[in-house]
């Protein structure tokens, strides 16, 4: 049967890499850092997985986990705005640790094929096109991330193995999101194509069967039915969580985040788009428990404390952000939900 490494195994997408090849009987070995969060996601596992917690700037443990695989799925990364707080970090992760994982598969006698997770925020320039961005266009990386990597795919095309890359459409978490001062920096136009989680992973696992994709760029997405505009999507996610749609002086002017994607082949070839937006945030409000209905009535209150998250909101205002207050005040309401869900 076909080993399969897989990296930033307890993420997004990645876990739900992990559950769809057990479910497949596949033997998985995986890596990701020893955090909290990790080894609750790990749990589910058990001893299924042959699992390896570690950082994969260790050149050591990448050489170990490459190790008399068949096929290596690289998912791990940092991803912004970490990639702009701390640049360095962001390269050492995202390129470095890259070019060890190539280098550590050529080196093996029978070398996996390796399966990269690149961005739709490649193409930059989502301003100036109409229509979904295609693989085969050219790209305009516009920050960190995606200049990060346009490199890694350039160091696979470089490299002597069989790679496949996956140019991946926005693809959030099913749990109700983290709110911070950066989720308001792009701009309220900005195209966003939604693909679940589950999705991607389905994906994924399905190109390791299909040899004729080794060489390819291929663009997973959502589809269709799928494409928003940022302040739209957001003010979705807001009322998933019973809060007020947002208006468009809470964004700001940055377009490359994420972009609309052709997908059109990637699903002809791998079959895997089955959910849409509607069920994701149902999936999400759900994820709130009986909290959910809480947020029927306290939702509507919270709209000047997501605002206070919102520099740009705060200038047309004439006003300085307060986000210390903000988060104190969301501090208290996630206690509030928390201790819902427990008395519940």
């Amino acid at each position: 049967m076909t080993r399969v490494l897989v990296t930033g195994a307890c993420g997004n997408i990645g876990a739900n890499v992990v559950d769809l090849l057990l479910e497949r009987g596949y033997p998985v070995r995986a890596v990701d850092l020893d955090t909290a969060a990790g080894r609750k996601v790990a749990a589910r596992w058990g001893d299924r997985v042959d699992l390896r917690f570690g950082s994969i700037c260790n050149e050591a443990l990448v050489r170990e986990t490459v190790t008399d695989m068949d096929q290596v799925i690289h998912l791990a990364a940092m991803v912004p705005p970490g990639t702009d707080v701390d640049q360095a970090a962001g390269y050492a992760v995202n390129v470095v640790a890259t070019r060890s994982i190539i280098a550590a598969c050529e080196a093996q006698a029978s070398p996996p094929r390796l399966t990269f997770t690149s961005t739709a925020a490649i193409w930059g320039r989502n301003d100036e096109v109409e229509r979904p961005r295609r693989a085969d266009e050219a790209i305009s990386p516009s920050d960190n991330y995606s200049r990060q990597k346009a490199e890694c795919e350039s160091m696979l095309r470089a490299s002597s193995l069989d790679t496949v890359i996956f140019r991946i459409a926005m693809t959030p978490p099913v749990a109700p999101g983290a709110l911070s001062p950066f989720v308001f920096d792009m701009h309220p136009d900005m195209r966003v194509e939604f693909t679940h989680p589950k999705d991607q992973a389905l994906a994924i696992c399905n190109s390791l069967v299909v040899r004729e994709i080794a060489g390819r760029t291929l663009c997973l997405g959502g589809g269709e039915k799928n494409r928003y505009r940022y302040r739209e999507f957001m003010n979705m996610a807001f009322g998933a969580m019973g809060i007020a749609p947002l208006p468009r002086s809470a964004f700001g002017d940055a377009l490359f985040l994420t972009d609309w994607v052709d997908s059109e082949e990637s699903q002809s070839i791998l079959d895997y788009q089955r959910r849409d937006a509607a069920e994701y945030f149902e999936e999400v409000a759900q994820e709130l428990g009986p909290a959910r209905h809480i947020m029927k009535y306290v939702g509507p209150a919270l709209t000047p404390v997501i605002l206070a998250h919102s520099r740009h909101h705060a200038r047309v205002e004439g006003k300085e952000p307060r986000l210390p207050d903000a988060y104190r005040t969301l501090t208290t309401f996630r206690r509030a939900v928390k201790a819902a869900k427990s008395y519940f």
